[in-house]
Order: C-alpha cells, then sequence, then structure tokens
C-alpha cells in the first residue's frame, strides 16, 4: 500500500524535529554495561548515535542527557557503528542543555540582570 507522497503506508513518518548534537554521553545497558556513545542528534521522541560496541535491537537503555538525567529508550535500529533510540517518555527540549535555548538580555540588560530575572 503506497500513500499520497509515494511512501509505504506501514512506515511511520518522523515528524519530529531533530535537533544537531555532536557531543559525548553514557549510555547503560539493562546487563549493567555502560559504554559511552557520541550523540549526534536527538528530538522529543528518541536520538541518534555513534556507539563502538554493538547494541542489540530491541534491547532498552538509558542515555545520560545533561539537564535530565539518564532517560529510558528502546533501540530501535543500528547500522555499522551507528544506532537509534527511541525514548519511552517524550522528553522536553528545552530541558536538555544541548537544545534548551538561552534567553538573550534585552537592549541595556547586562547577562547578570537577565540571568537573575530568568
Amino acid at each position: 500500500m503506497t500513500s499520497a507522497k509515494g511512501h509505504d503506508a506501514h512506515y511511520k513518518s518522523r515528524s519530529d524535529v531533530r535537533a544537531r548534537v555532536d557531543d559525548a554521553a553514557n549510555l547503560r545497558g539493562q546487563a549493567r554495561y555502560s559504554v559511552e556513545v557520541i550523540v549526534r542528534n536527538v528530538s522529543t521522541g528518541g536520538f541518534m548515535a555513534e556507539c563502538p560496541d554493538p547494541v542489540r535491537i530491541g534491547s532498552y537503555v538509558a542515555l545520560d542527557l545533561p539537564g535530565l538525567g539518564f532517560v529510558h529508550a528502546q533501540v530501535r535500529w543500528q547500522l555499522g557503528g551507528k544506532m537509534g533510540g527511541m525514548f519511552l517518555d517524550p522528553i522536553g527540549l528545552d530541558r536538555c542543555e544541548w537544545t534548551a535555548v538561552e534567553t538573550a538580555p534585552s537592549a541595556g540588560e547586562t547577562i547578570e540582570q537577565a540571568e537573575t530575572e530568568a
């Protein structure tokens, strides 16, 4: 079955905005292993990372996100040294230090004033 856009209907389209990251994070698995990965992008629903070790597709992991702590996810795919995970509960990108937008001070306001008012 094909949709109006020419895609197979059984494939779910990705509507989440992906933010580029390119930063290291700790990935823990249920088997008590821990590995450092390079997170390449993150969205409210998941992430893509480079991982030096194979991770079983379908396994449950926890990714340490700055500002959020460990977030539980399921590994959905792995190809070569890259993997993708789907968060079990969507995250707020505004709470993640990698993607949170800082408020710039208004004209005539110092950075310290803007930080104390935030």
